[in-house]
């Protein structure tokens, strides 16, 4: 079954790999959602890096020197489609 999204064709196989993994695997850690904070299995969450940035046109600063924490959050397929993530 071919499916047309946006002039692209998507085989059912592909779109299950593109907006997670369906496939019975045990059971898997639920996180919730940054965006809305639904509880969703971390094998089907898509991984959204958080955190600082500093702009490399600011005079006097080295990206190098200076620490910019981050950290990995997870967000729901729902709420990663609609940001455009996935």
């Amino acid at each position: 079954m071919i499916i047309a999204c946006n002039s692209k064709q998507y085989t059912v196989g592909t779109m299950g790999k593109k907006w997670g993994l369906y496939k019975a695997g045990g059971r898997s850690q639920p996180v919730s959602c940054i965006y809305c904070g639904r509880q969703v299995p971390r094998i089907k969450a898509t991984v959204v890096t958080r955190g600082f940035r500093v702009d490399p046109k600011i005079p006097g600063i080295d990206r190098r020197r200076v620490f910019t924490g981050g950290y990995k959050a997870y967000a729901c397929i729902s709420c990663a489609k609609h940001r455009r993530l996935i």
